[in-house]
């Protein structure tokens, strides 16, 4: 049944770092990654999915598959929302979306939205620089939402969202995984609603 709903949703990840599930799209759909790839300084300036592993034609056709599925944004949510009731992989209590890409419309929020309303039992945790599209909105309690700070080192509190990320600015909680091997492990920190900044590591 779980491989039926793979093509409907464009496919799953399962990355060696995640102790999860998650769902990746291309980079290069990011709207404000996009602009932010050209500045200077920025945390999109040197993507890392936008080289190694992410070139590789299987990957690409995979995030072209994904692309093409979010169209039918109703189906995709039916299927995702059977899928994460019913899939057992990895440590099934957690998910993350968009281990590379980013949120695309607020009708592709919505859905995530509804998602994590309808699949209480796990946690979900969505990074994102489309600051625009989350202002203001009320997420489920299931569901935290990371804002991230455009540029590297920077610190200051994005007083707009309730929970942020930062990449070198040796504020908040400190990524672990660069000294576990570019794992997680056990930790779960970025899904923690009371870790209010996760600090990564430049990489």
């Amino acid at each position: 049944m779980i491989k039926k709903l793979l093509p409907i949703i464009g496919g799953i990840s399962d990355t060696s770092k995640m102790p999860c599930l998650s769902y990746n799209l291309d980079a290069k759909l990011c709207n404000v990654g996009g602009k932010l790839s050209t500045v200077k300084g920025s945390v999109c300036e040197d993507c890392y999915a936008k080289k190694g592993f992410y070139t590789f034609p299987v990957v690409k056709g995979a995030m072209e598959n994904k692309r093409k599925a979010l169209q039918s944004i109703r189906q995709w949510t039916e299927a995702f929302v059977e899928l994460l009731t019913k899939s057992k992989a990895k440590d099934d209590r957690y998910f993350r979306w968009h281990d590379s890409g980013d949120l695309q419309s607020a009708r592709h929020l919505k859905a995530i939205i509804e998602i994590a309303e309808r699949v209480p039992q796990r946690k979900f945790w969505l990074p994102t620089r489309e600051y625009d599209l989350v202002r203001g909105i009320t997420f489920p309690e299931n569901l935290i939402v990371r804002v991230s700070y455009p540029m590297v080192g920077q610190a200051y509190r994005l007083s707009d969202w309730s929970h942020t990320s930062s990449v070198g600015a040796h504020e908040g909680f400190h990524c672990p995984a660069y000294t576990q091997g570019g794992k997680c492990v056990t930790c779960r920190e970025c899904w923690n609603p009371d870790v209010v900044n996760v600090d990564y590591t430049l990489h």
